[in-house]
This record gives structure tokens, sequence and C-alpha cells, in this order.
């Protein structure tokens, strides 16, 4: 299987922060979920409406960005030390839940 990489942008101005050749460049739900069934190698979106862990089953490196810094989202990531909600990545759990919920920010660096 191919490498793949899907980039959540979590503002507008983050993408500018990774120019990326070859990109597929979603602004909505529906061209990300365009881009995904049709394999599209990298897809820079903001929008994570509905879509899971389960990316990474589809080949896909997940990433959260936020202006100049980059996370890459692992299955079973542990995030104890930070005390959020969800101590465990897994398959299913819906990324903008866990976002919204506050789980990345101490690592993208976001104050609330």
């Amino acid at each position: 299987m191919d490498k793949k990489e899907i980039y959540f942008c979590v503002d507008y101005f983050s993408k500018y922060y990774f120019p990326l050749e070859g990109i597929w460049d979603a602004t909505n739900y529906e061209d990300t979920e365009y881009a995904i069934k049709n394999n599209m190698p990298i897809i820079v979106t903001y929008s994570m409406a509905h879509l899971s862990f389960d990316l990474i089953n589809l080949g896909y490196d997940i990433y959260l960005c936020y202006r100049d810094k980059k996370v890459k989202i692992e299955p079973h990531m542990d995030l104890s030390g930070i005390g959020e909600p969800c101590k465990d990545l897994k398959f299913g759990h819906n990324i903008f839940k866990l976002f919204r919920a506050g789980v990345f920010n101490e690592l993208l660096g976001i104050n609330d």
C-alpha cells in the first residue's frame, strides 16, 4: 500500500505553514470525502467532520496542524499526561469530537 497523508488544519491560515506538492486542497467534508475515496496521496483539509482514526486503516498518516506546529496522530497515543478525557486513541474515535474536547490543545500549543 502506498503511503498517504492527511493534514487537518485547525484554522485556515495553518495550511500556509506547510507547503506541499501534489496536494488535494479540501475546504469541506464533501471534498475531503471525495479525496479519500479516490486515494489522493496528500490531502490538506479544514474539515474533520465525520472522520475517525480509521483513516489509518486506509493507509493514511494523520496530522493535525496549527500554525507552525504539525503533530502526527498515532493509534493508542497516550494522552494521560495532559489530563484529557481520552487516554488512549483507538480506531473509531471521531477526530473532530476529540479536537473540540481540547484533547490536542497542549500538543498543538492552542490556548483556550
